[in-house]
């Protein structure tokens, strides 16, 4: 092959690649000519999280506290009955069993009258004696008077035997003597029959017919059914919740329902739940050395409903919970303890919906409930979300409706 054939050759090859490196160029150019020109983007700001929590709104009421406690259902009232003379129970009255109820001079028990009765027929026949002497001496008293005015002296100069004046005392104090011995003798007659002392219930019957009971002999244990008493265990905090009556005030000249605290009580019977109306009567002017305690009186009115119709009798020796009428206070907030954490503090979420730490007071709270009174305002959105570290202002959203 000759030399100009060989150029030819190589002329038509470079033609060939030179656009393609040409254009690979011109690409690479434009490349850096763009990485070198273009701006850098930039950095989007970092956006703060939301945390989303459920509310509810702050609402205040004005609150009348009761004060909740419990005690036993006890007799204001209770008697041991004894026998002040002596014999054979020849009687009973057919209400004179345990849980029987009588009334205040109602006849429950009768010893054997006989030795009495003839004690006082023996005492009225010495107060006839007695009379007959005293008369016989008044009238040989009044024969000696005039005896003596024959003297022609007064009778204030005459010596006391000559008008008789000590053998007319004597008879006159043997009167009065033997007319004390009828009585004693009527009397002890009458303790024969043992009446009621008041309407009640008899709780323990000791004797029966035919038993022999002696002076001083127990027979029964009654109580009284016109009211009824619970005391009723106060703590040191409750105290300044209530108006109580003091120690020395006194039902016994007042109506149990007037400017007293009420009380209710309660009770389950036969799985029905009832309710007693009542008032606080007095308080005992003790505390109790082991708990602390403070104590009212709850007194309740015909307890076992003789005087009314009762759906229950509020029978001596129930336990009864009872709600004392507490006072009132104004613009108290009531907010379950789940939505308090420690230190009383709750979480609430202001305008911005940020987070918001409140310090609250707590004046009263219960198994469920915390009563405040500062640290809050009406319609305050309080938190109910559980949040593990709250912090002061962070931000916040409201659970969608449909989560």
């Amino acid at each position: 092959m000759n030399h100009c054939a060989i150029n030819r050759r190589y002329d038509n090859t470079m033609k060939k690649i030179l656009p393609s490196i040409l254009i690979i160029a011109l690409a690479l150019i434009g490349s850096a000519a763009m990485v070198m020109t273009k701006t850098a983007p930039q950095a989007e700001e970092d956006s703060e999280p939301l945390t989303l929590v459920n509310v509810v709104s702050a609402q205040s009421s004005n609150i009348t506290f009761a004060i909740p406690s419990q005690g036993i259902v006890q007799p204001r009232t209770k008697t041991t009955i004894v026998t002040e003379v002596s014999g054979l129970v020849v009687s009973v009255s057919a209400d004179f069993v345990v849980g029987g109820f009588f009334n205040r001079g109602d006849i429950l028990l009768t010893l054997d009258p006989i030795d009495y009765q003839v004690a006082v027929e023996q005492a009225r026949a010495n107060v006839l004696t007695a009379q007959a002497v005293y008369s016989r001496e008044q009238a040989m008293a009044q024969q000696a008077g005039r005896e003596w005015d024959l003297t022609g002296k007064s009778r204030s100069q005459a010596p006391i035997l000559a008008l008789r004046t000590p053998y007319l005392k004597e008879a006159e104090a043997g009167l009065l003597f033997a007319r004390a011995q009828l009585k004693r003798a009527e009397r002890k007659l009458g303790q024969t029959i043992i009446r009621a002392p008041y309407t009640g219930l008899v709780r323990e019957k000791l004797v029966d017919v035919g038993q022999y009971a002696g002076v001083g002999s127990t027979i029964a244990k009654t109580f009284a059914v016109d009211y009824a008493e619970v005391r009723l265990p106060l703590a040191n905090s409750d105290l300044q919740f209530l108006n109580l009556p003091g120690a020395t005030s006194s039902s016994a000249n007042t109506s149990p329902h007037n400017n007293h605290l009420k009380v209710e009580l309660t009770s389950t019977i036969g799985g029905t739940d009832y309710r007693w109306q009542g008032s606080i009567v007095r308080t005992e002017g003790v505390i109790d050395s082991n708990t602390r305690m403070h104590y009212a009186i709850a007194e309740i009115a015909d307890p076992y409903g003789l005087q009314r119709d009762a759906a229950a009798a509020l029978a001596v020796g129930s336990f009864v919970n009872a709600r004392i009428q507490g006072l009132s206070f104004k613009n108290i907030f009531a907010i379950p303890h789940r939505f308090i954490r420690g230190d009383n503090q709750v979480l609430v979420m202001g305008e911005q919906q940020q987070l918001q730490i409140r310090s609250i007071n707590i004046i009263r709270s219960d198994e469920t409930l915390s009563w405040v009174d500062s640290g809050l305002n009406d319609g305050d959105q309080i938190i109910t979300t559980a949040l593990n570290i709250p912090i002061e202002g962070m931000k916040l959203a409201l659970f969608p409706d449909d989560l």
